[in-house]
């Protein structure tokens, strides 16, 4: 019976795919984005000549945010590194890459980024496993979390002019509609963990070419 389960629980459908894509939406992408968490990351490393950036992204990626590492030269000019301008980010030919916070951070870590999608997102995973189990970054990531709670509570019942004030709070993107993210560190870090196990398994899928579970 176990092995029955695991094997439903792993199987990709196009239904789990999207709620993937809002788990990972919610706990990797905007938290590992999140200008705090790598300002944390930063700590946890020796310094590097890239620095993180973000810029408005274009249409095809729906004019959100896009992430970006950015340096200045010998002569003090500022360098930019783009996933996009290095053609690894191309919603063209993968519908649903908008891993460019994921590509910096392996920049940052100088990570090789290989061709092969499916490779290259194990690396990620990898990357951020190897990042959430120190010890440094549970317990700074602990305290931001308490920290954007008690934010969080304190608006509640707070006016629109203060309620707009807290929009860098974190958002959970698995509710309709979207709600502040009101989980407890303990619950937000299993969450993490949970989403890599889920991105390895199958939500590769979701970055990968058109984006569905049938990839022949």
């Amino acid at each position: 019976m176990y092995n029955g389960k695991y094997i439903q629980m792993n199987q990709c459908t196009e239904e789990k795919l999207f709620l993937f894509s809002r788990e990972h939406y919610t706990y990797i992408n905007q938290i590992f984005g999140d200008e705090t968490i790598r300002q944390i990351i930063k700590e946890m490393y020796v310094e590097r000549d890239w620095d993180f950036g973000v810029e408005d992204a274009n249409e095809d990626f729906e004019y959100s945010n896009h992430h970006v590492l950015v340096k200045h030269d010998k002569h003090g000019d500022v360098v930019k590194w783009c996933s996009v301008d290095e053609g690894l980010q191309n919603v063209f030919k993968n519908k649903n890459d908008t891993l460019c916070q994921s590509y910096t951070l392996m920049k940052y870590l100088n990570k090789p980024i290989v061709t092969n999608m499916k490779k290259r997102q194990m690396d990620m995973i990898r990357m951020y496993r190897n990042i959430v189990k120190r010890e440094f970054f549970q317990d700074e990531l602990k305290g931001v979390v308490e920290l954007m709670q008690k934010k969080i509570r304190k608006k509640k019942t707070g006016t629109r002019k203060k309620k707009n004030a807290v929009r860098h709070l974190w958002k959970d993107y698995t509710n309709e509609p979207t709600t502040y993210l009101r989980k407890n560190y303990d619950t937000v870090y299993a969450e993490i963990n949970s989403v890599l196990d889920t991105w390895e398994n199958y939500g590769y899928l979701f970055f990968t070419k058109d984006g569905n579970c049938d990839k022949k």
